[in-house]
């Protein structure tokens, strides 16, 4: 059973904690790294770009975006870095013939991700960031700008005329679309307008559990009509009021396989990117627990082969360009 891991936070993790040099070491407690994906049999990995840092104010900790250009610049030299370092376990996906050899060889596809586009001063500075590898672009992150609404608005303007710009630049390079972190207007709005699938990267499913980051079935019944996926992530606190573990996790999967096809429901951890995993989801080497529980369900091995990589694979190749 192959795996297609649509966001992990994998350069914030390592440019704030660790050194690059051991990825190739089964670190202990660490959420992913090259001995894990090989272990879990991942073939694909979306690796996030955030922009963001830490500020205090108020006896708090927030986010600014203010550096978010030089931030965004540093995590994909870091993704090229780590490629390069590794490259007989790693390759960067670039086209769709790329994600096509990673099928036949033993290596893992890093794709490249901006996850809110705050670093973006303007639509076509996409260009660019598309010249340097990104093949996914976020609209938003938990806080608003000139592009979008964020999920955590306090007034959901959706998305904005430069917004729309931006969406339709993207999907002419052949850059995934994806709606992670967005409001939802913007949501609606953006599947209104695109005819090519796109994504909710790392989400869970509202009706279940009702928080910002998660996404209600209005949204994800147009994101089925759009032919797009929904990666549900591994942020406990978005997942149940509970404690989390597979069944958890398994739940959110089943409730969108059950009530919006097959087609629909698909992985995005957020590894390295949560403080607080599911238990038994530990970290990427142990995705087999979360197999064995969908299996459990009923769910069959062909329907369990979409939701683990296959629905991924077919929005990226459905969008990405030709060599």
């Amino acid at each position: 059973m192959l795996v297609f891991d649509l966001h992990e936070d994998i350069s914030s993790y390592f440019l704030s904690e660790r050194d690059v040099k051991d990825f190739n070491v089964d670190y202990p407690g660490r959420h992913a790294d090259i001995p894990k994906y090989k272990k879990a049999h991942v073939k694909y990995v979306v690796g996030a770009v955030f922009s963001g840092r830490k500020i205090f104010t108020n006896k708090a900790f927030g986010m600014s975006f203010r550096n978010s250009f030089t931030m965004a610049w540093d995590q994909i030299a870091f993704y090229h870095r780590l490629v390069s370092r590794h490259s007989n376990e790693l390759c960067l996906v670039l086209s769709k013939q790329g994600l096509e050899r990673i099928l036949r060889n033993d290596k893992i596809g890093l794709i490249i991700g901006i996850e809110g586009a705050y670093s973006l001063d303007n639509p076509w500075d996409i260009e660019l960031y598309y010249k340097l590898g990104v093949r996914v672009v976020g609209l938003t992150w938990n806080i608003d700008n000139k592009y979008a609404a964020s999920c955590m608005t306090d007034k959901d303007y959706g998305l904005t005329g430069l917004g729309e710009k931006l969406v339709n630049l993207a999907l002419d390079l052949g850059v995934v679309i994806d709606l992670a972190h967005a409001s939802k207007r913007t949501a609606l709005d953006v599947l209104s307008i695109i005819e090519k699938p796109a994504m909710i990267s790392h989400a869970g499913v509202r009706t279940l559990h009702d928080t910002a980051r998660n996404v209600d079935d209005d949204v994800i019944d147009v994101l089925r009509k759009n032919k797009g996926v929904l990666g549900i992530f591994f942020y406990t606190d978005a997942l149940s009021k509970n404690e989390v573990d597979v069944n958890s996790v398994a739940k959110h999967i089943v409730y969108v396989y059950e009530n919006f096809g097959a087609d629909v429901p698909a992985l995005g951890t957020d590894y390295f990117g949560i403080r607080k995993t599911p238990k038994g989801l530990e970290t990427i080497a142990k995705i087999l627990n979360l197999i064995e529980k969908l299996k459990e369900l009923g769910l069959s091995k062909e329907d369990i082969e979409k939701i683990m990589y296959k629905n991924a694979l077919r929005v990226f190749m459905e969008n990405l360009k030709s060599e």
